[in-house]
């Protein structure tokens, strides 16, 4: 399950739409990729006209597993406050109207939200999100229509000038943080090792040297080539625990942007174990933004890269209770206020 795979844009900047054919071309700028065979819940907080909320994707479930998917479907929506949803199922079959695949699982859904205060409104099914695609309601079968263009929806456009990425698919954007080639990677981890043994600088002074780097990377146009010994002293830096802790607090500042193309190009740099530093990071940044598809993607790669990783299994955790990003903000928040941050002092001695 995605809980939280897409932000909405912020409630300042609210985005209405009573169009369907234009709701369903929005989902890949809402989850950052063109579902197959899935089902997808766009949420809004009311009843009267549908105001984009927060949005969830999961994979089409087996009859036998529906329930207790639906069940989860149900905690997700209390919480995050969800008054109403458009649930659309993508693919799972061909239609031939009234009979249209997954119907049961709609049904289900209706019920059980229901019991919960969530109305759903105009249940959809559409073989793929693709231009003039037909869609069809669940309940009325003169209720149908086109997709338009996605790539011309009104939500790309503002996703896209406040700088959030569509994927031709997932696995784009798994390919994304991929690892470097590996003789690459092999190097930089001898390198590692053989500095294992070393003392090196202090942790304000590897800070310092995090903070310049994040603040280079507010001047990126695209990710640039690091040396091997700029990677590794990096890679050394974020395993320091006073190191991280600041990095934590970055991430609820105005460097969080510029921190995430450096997570992004370390992610792919550096070897596991250290590479799971990172990109817990990257997840963190990516779940605060509300992009819970990306954060998951740089979560396996935490994981893969250490099992036993307690921040990305927290991150984990609070995705899959459907935790609202900024519940989670206002606990990072706390936490980095009862950290021993150099942070304060970096600052001072600038």
């Amino acid at each position: 399950m995605t809980p939280r795979p897409a932000p909405p844009p912020p409630t300042e900047r609210s985005i209405h739409l009573d169009d369907l054919g234009e709701l369903v071309a929005s989902i890949p700028s809402m989850i950052g990729f063109p579902p197959v065979d899935s089902l997808v819940l766009l949420t809004g907080p009311s009843i009267h006209r549908l105001q984009l909320g927060t949005t969830l994707r999961v994979d089409l479930p087996e009859p036998e597993h529906g329930p207790d998917l639906v069940g989860q479907l149900c905690l997700a929506a209390s919480a995050n406050d969800v008054v109403a949803v458009v649930p659309v199922v993508i693919g799972g079959g061909t239609a031939d109207p009234p009979d249209l695949p997954y119907r049961w699982l709609i049904e289900l859904l209706a019920r059980e939200l229901a019991d919960v205060g969530v109305v759903v409104l105009h249940p959809v099914w559409v073989r793929a999100v693709g231009h003039d695609e037909t869609w069809w309601c669940y309940e009325n079968v003169e209720c149908t229509g086109q997709v338009r263009d996605p790539r011309a929806a009104v939500v790309r456009a503002a996703y896209t000038a406040a700088g959030f990425v569509t994927y031709a698919s997932r696995e784009e954007m798994a390919a994304h943080l991929a690892p470097d080639p590996e003789d690459e990677v092999a190097h930089r981890a001898q390198l590692l090792a053989e500095r294992a043994t070393v003392t090196g600088p202090n942790p304000l002074e590897q800070w310092q040297a995090v903070r310049a780097a994040i603040e280079a990377a507010g001047t990126w146009t695209e990710l640039p080539d690091l040396d091997d010994d700029q990677i590794v002293n990096l890679a050394e830096a974020l395993c320091e625990p006073l190191v991280r802790d600041n990095c934590l607090a970055a991430l609820l500042t105005d460097l969080s942007e510029p921190a995430d193309r450096l997570w992004t190009l370390l992610t792919r740099a550096i070897p596991a174990p250290e590479r799971a530093e990172p990109a817990c990071l990257l997840a963190m940044n990516a779940f605060l933004r509300g992009e819970g598809v990306l954060a998951n993607v740089a979560l396996e790669a935490a994981l893969e890269a250490d099992p036993d990783h307690e921040m990305a299994a927290l991150i984990h955790k609070a995705i899959e209770t459907c935790m609202p990003p900024n519940d989670f903000r206002d606990l990072l928040a706390k936490s980095v206020a009862k950290a021993d941050l150099l942070y304060t002092e970096a600052e001072a001695r600038e």
